[in-house]
């Protein structure tokens, strides 16, 4: 399953490191793409990815990292 989001916030390599890494945390989520110049984060996971969970985790990063619902 594929979950697209937008997070706007996104400005650099750090950004995309520090939101794979924390993605890759979920045992649930096997792939993440976080393309800089979209701003979007494109999840490959399991049906049972608990999203509003990985959502609070990014948002938790800063007030940079918000989550919005493509």
């Amino acid at each position: 399953m594929k979950t697209i989001v937008k997070i706007p916030g996104m400005h650099c390599n750090a950004c995309a490191t520090l939101i794979t890494e924390v993605s890759q945390e979920f045992p649930t989520v096997h792939g993440v793409d976080v393309n800089l110049e979209s701003k979007e984060v494109t999840l490959d996971h399991d049906e049972s990815l608990d999203l509003s969970s990985w959502k609070k985790e990014i948002e938790a990063l800063g007030a940079d990292y918000k989550v919005l619902n493509q």
